[in-house]
């Protein structure tokens, strides 16, 4: 009778490297998922840094009016391009809401019943006032 041995050592070999492996490819995806989780979050961030920094830049706009620092026209702000505000005319804590120039913020005054730039719908502003104000920042997510 022939008797076949079984190699322990071999068997033990395979099971620390099948454990390896697994710890390695658990530990890959928990990295991924967490970078996924981060990215997501600054993000979000930006997205909501954004949204304010356009409410800001909204506000401003209105006080510079109220005040009469800035004035407006009908006749000077021709659709479709409106009269347009770039971020240079704002204080530093609306233009630099994420400390990056990673962004462009703009506020667009438009003409009643116009369509200008940066709108996807026509101006309708209440009775009385002969203007809108449309607000846009658009930001790079790095």
């Amino acid at each position: 009778m022939v008797k076949i041995g079984i190699n322990k050592s071999g068997i033990a070999l395979f099971i620390v490297l099948a454990t390896v492996f697994v710890v390695i490819l658990l530990g890959e995806i928990t990295i991924k998922f967490i970078a996924s989780q981060n990215r997501f979050s600054h993000e979000s961030v930006n997205r909501i840094q954004a949204y304010y920094a356009a409410k800001a830049g909204m506000n401003y706009a209105l006080e510079m009016l109220r005040t009469g620092t800035w004035t407006f026209s009908p006749n000077s702000c021709a659709p479709p391009s409106g009269c347009l505000i770039n971020e240079y005319a704002f204080p530093d804590s609306i233009k630099s809401f994420d400390g990056t120039a990673n962004k462009q913020f703009r506020v667009i005054f438009c003409p009643a019943g116009s369509i200008c730039a940066f709108a996807s719908f026509g101006c309708q502003p209440p009775s009385g006032i002969n203007f809108c104000i449309n607000t846009t920042v658009t930001y790079l997510n790095q």
